[in-house]
């Protein structure tokens, strides 16, 4: 197999590779978190590349600033549609919740007892449903790309031998002098 293909099928993978990583990135939304101002409902947004379903993961850690045990409950929800619901106290730690929802706008009401901090974030994946597009879309224009390379590289080869082939137009030299002009004068 010629060096040029191999090349291009590296290329395809390098670019098929990048595709993937930036299609699994996440995107995360902060409802809650120490050190800001504390809200029992904030308001976000599902949103997705392709399609109408949404990956989405809620993490949720609750801690008494006292040491005693609060209680404390969060729910998400969509079109009056509850998408999540937790209750429980600040000793359960640190709890992840995953799970796909239709796009569209979301609340997130968090009701902790005085004396409780919350983290509280939201992480989607809006371009993960177009990985296969994108794979697609990144592979065909590479490979176009490719061949297009190798129809350019072969018209500029024709064109070149097209100029060398033709006939080669003959200059006639002056040999009348102006006067001015002589021969350079060269050492002996």
């Amino acid at each position: 197999m010629k060096s040029s293909y191999w090349l291009w099928i590296i290329a395809l993978v390098v670019v098929n590779t990048g595709w993937y990583t930036v299609s699994q990135q996440g995107a995360t939304q902060e409802i809650n978190r120490p050190g800001a101002d504390f809200s029992e409902s904030r308001e976000g947004e599902l949103s997705t590349l392709i399609g109408s379903e949404v990956d989405y993961e809620i993490e949720h850690c609750f801690e008494s600033m006292n040491g005693g045990v609060h209680n404390a409950s969060i729910t998400v929800e969509s079109n009056s549609e509850v998408l999540y619901s937790w209750e429980g106290d600040t000793d359960e730690g640190c709890i992840t919740y995953s799970s796909t929802a239709g796009e569209g706008e979301f609340v997130v009401i968090t009701i902790v007892d005085e004396g409780v901090e919350t983290t509280t974030t939201l992480t989607t994946w809006p371009m993960k449903s177009a990985f296969v597009t994108g794979l697609i879309v990144f592979s065909l224009c590479t490979v176009a790309v490719a061949f297009g390379e190798t129809f350019a590289r072969a018209f500029v080869k024709r064109k070149i031998e097209q100029n060398h082939s033709a006939p080669t137009p003959q200059i006639e030299s002056f040999s009348q002098s102006n006067g001015i002009w002589q021969d350079p004068v060269r050492p002996n």
